[in-house]
């Protein structure tokens, strides 16, 4: 009897344990969202998250893609406790034309040390030139990999 109430208890114990898993583990995808019509822009994917940690500094190049469609965001971060977007600029090129303009953080996640590469995350907005939210993007917590050429770089602050 005792057995069985054991057995029972470790069964329900484990299955509880494989339903938090994987309530948690939901994987969140980077997304792009029109602020105005609440529509994501679906067809977008994150295809670089790159920059180089330099001290307190982070300075980071995120690019999206849709075909011929391209969204390039440069943000320079500070980091500390909380970890801050200092600035931030973005060019959208889309079929309709370009936009730039600033981005401004909602929330920002930042994981790292200074020798590994760091994780970043977060939720930013890409504003018109009067200041309005046009488009969210969110960018789940993901390594900012090392820039091979091109990507925003600092002179070292020593």
């Amino acid at each position: 009897m005792i057995d069985q109430r054991l057995t029972s208890r470790v069964l329900l114990l484990g299955c509880a344990c494989l339903l938090l898993l994987a309530d948690c583990r939901g994987v969140q995808e980077a997304a792009i969202e029109d602020v105005e019509t609440g529509t994501q822009l679906s067809e977008f994917r994150m295809i670089s998250l790159t920059g180089r940690r330099d001290g307190d500094r982070l300075p980071v190049q995120v690019v999206f893609e849709a075909g011929s469609s391209q969204l390039r965001m440069n943000l320079q971060f500070r980091i500390g406790v909380p970890t801050r977007l200092e600035s931030g600029g973005y060019s959208f090129e889309q079929a309709a034309g370009t936009l730039q303009g600033r981005v401004r953080e909602r929330s920002v996640t930042f994981l790292g040390g200074q020798s590994d590469n760091p994780s970043l995350g977060g939720v930013f907005e890409l504003l018109s030139i009067e200041g309005v939210p046009l488009y969210k993007v969110t960018l789940p917590t993901s390594e900012v990999k090392r820039p091979v050429s091109g990507a925003p770089t600092m002179a070292p602050s020593h």
